[in-house]
């Protein structure tokens, strides 16, 4: 595993962080988790965002024109069933809604994986969620009783 520490600016003509650096980084790598740390600096946000991957070996699949194109990774699907997915659903629109009113990327508050996670552990708990693999003390105090109410709402 390697670590990389990429941190972005707030960006005022933006209203967020201009992340471009971030997803040309990721872009043919294999992540395994982000973690981001906010500060501000001569009053000017910054967002540090550790990556920690793995190189990826075959990053680039062959197209039907005979190109190549970035492998897209779904393996988050395998941990989900039917049932599952209106739950996912809404997990993903409220981490939407909570990244634009943010100004920082998705993967930042939750991966595709975490969400997938959150959904097939339903934890009753910030304690719960703690136990979830992405899931510091910081991210959940922020997200968490936001998640875990989604989670009320869609099973009773």
């Amino acid at each position: 595993m390697l670590i990389r520490i990429i941190t972005l600016r707030f960006s005022a003509a933006r209203d967020g962080f201009d992340d471009s650096m971030l997803t040309d980084f990721i872009k043919d790598k294999s992540v395994v988790s982000l973690r981001e740390h906010f500060f501000i600096r001569n009053e000017t946000p910054y967002l540090a965002v550790v990556v920690i991957y793995e190189p990826v070996q075959e990053a680039l699949k062959a197209t039907k024109e005979g190109g190549r194109q970035r492998q897209k990774d779904e393996s988050w699907r395998a941990l989900l069933n039917d049932e599952d997915m209106p739950l996912f659903d809404s997990l993903r629109s409220w981490r939407s809604e909570r990244c634009k009113k943010e100004g920082i990327p998705p993967y930042v508050i939750c991966n595709n994986r975490e969400l997938a996670m959150i959904v097939a552990a339903r934890p009753q708990n910030l304690t719960g969620l703690l136990q979830l693999e992405g899931f510091g003390k910081a991210k959940a105090e922020k997200y968490g009783e936001d998640m875990l109410a989604l989670l009320k709402d869609n099973d009773g």
